[in-house]
């Protein structure tokens, strides 16, 4: 049960990127820049999250997790173009 709630609450994790950057927080820019840093941080967080001790638990976590932290940043940017033409 808990790695289910894990796994539900780590894939909140674009809602929370794109909510942040339609309010200006951080912006699509900034998420590209450091992305290597939020790889790091994707898979340290998989890695305190999963409670086993294997590494293919942790990677079926962390490797969502960074696409939809990709896909965080294609809809921010498409939510800023979309701004702009309006």
């Amino acid at each position: 049960m808990l790695v289910a709630l894990a796994f539900g609450i780590s894939f909140l994790l674009p809602v929370l990127l794109v909510f942040l950057e339609l309010v200006g927080v951080v912006s699509p820019q900034w998420l590209s820049k450091n992305r290597r840093y939020s790889l790091f941080l994707i898979f340290l967080f998989a890695a305190i999250i999963t409670p086993s001790s294997d590494p293919y638990t942790m990677t079926a976590m962390a490797v969502p997790m960074y696409l939809l932290y990709e896909a965080a940043i294609i809809i921010g940017r498409l939510a800023k173009r979309g701004q702009k033409t309006s």
